[in-house]
């Protein structure tokens, strides 16, 4: 690893401050999510691939899958170094992993996500074929052993089920639903003394269609093992599913 080499990797300090934490004074899983938006925000910018870069082009980035792992969580007034790299391409997708170490240098979390470059106006996947030669690719080092993959979702008890309307807060900047609001919708499906006395061990997401203001949206999970729960979050008016979230649990 070329930690130094601010081109292939960004490696940012970070302060576990309050606004990050959850209910335990854990860094929660959707500012963990939104820490990792942020990075590669910054790193593809920094090498010409960036929010403005595509938006001057008519694109944008969507992120369609992630996965991470999860081996402790920091807690407040802890800080971490968070650590993100472009780690190849797959088809249609590009690639970026990202990695949280301690202070005193322990791996917390390992991450992997695949994004589109999206057309504007047609709303379309473009592969990334224009962007690629100013990707400082590292394919040699991995965060975790497997690509995000294809969430298959089988049947299962019936674990809770409620329904969401986004408002303005939940939008972001292209005009759907942020990519950490799903996380979020899915973690307020467990009850407070289920999330109390268990911990998410692995995290697995497949963004797959839009989401927009006022649409009412169905969270339904559902528990297929003894330490797997599946969310679908699937908008009301015509059934469409938006995201689908894996949750690997174990106990405190």
């Amino acid at each position: 690893m070329e930690p130094n080499n601010s081109n292939k990797f960004l490696v940012k300090k970070v302060p576990i401050t309050s606004y990050f934490t959850d209910l335990r004074g854990e860094l929660s899983i959707p500012s963990l999510f939104l820490l990792f938006q942020e990075v590669a925000w910054e790193h593809a910018s920094i090498n010409g691939f960036g929010y403005n870069d595509l938006d001057n082009q008519g694109l944008f980035w969507v992120l369609s899958r992630i996965h991470a792992e999860i081996h402790k969580m920091p807690k407040w007034t802890d800080s971490i170094t968070l650590t993100t790299w472009p780690s190849g391409t797959e088809g249609a997708f590009a690639l970026r992993d990202f990695t949280v170490d301690s202070e005193d240098n322990k791996r917390l979390i390992s991450a992997t996500s695949s994004w589109l470059i999206v057309d504007i106006e047609s709303r379309r996947p473009k592969r990334p074929n224009t962007f690629k030669e100013r990707m400082p690719l590292c394919e040699s080092f991995r965060a975790t052993e497997d690509n995000a993959q294809k969430i298959k979702v089988s049947s299962g008890t019936p674990f809770s089920n409620y329904k969401i309307i986004p408002r303005i807060a939940d939008i972001d900047v292209n005009g759907h639903i942020n990519n950490t609001k799903y996380i979020e919708w899915a973690i307020n499906s467990f009850p407070m003394d289920f999330y109390l006395k268990n911990r998410i061990c692995e995290l697995s997401i497949n963004y797959l269609a839009e989401g927009f203001c006022d649409e009412m949206c169905s969270i339904i999970t559902t528990k297929t093992d003894e330490r797997t729960l599946i969310s679908e979050i699937t908008r009301d008016s015509d059934k469409r599913k938006l995201c689908t979230v894996q949750f690997s649990i174990e106990s405190k």
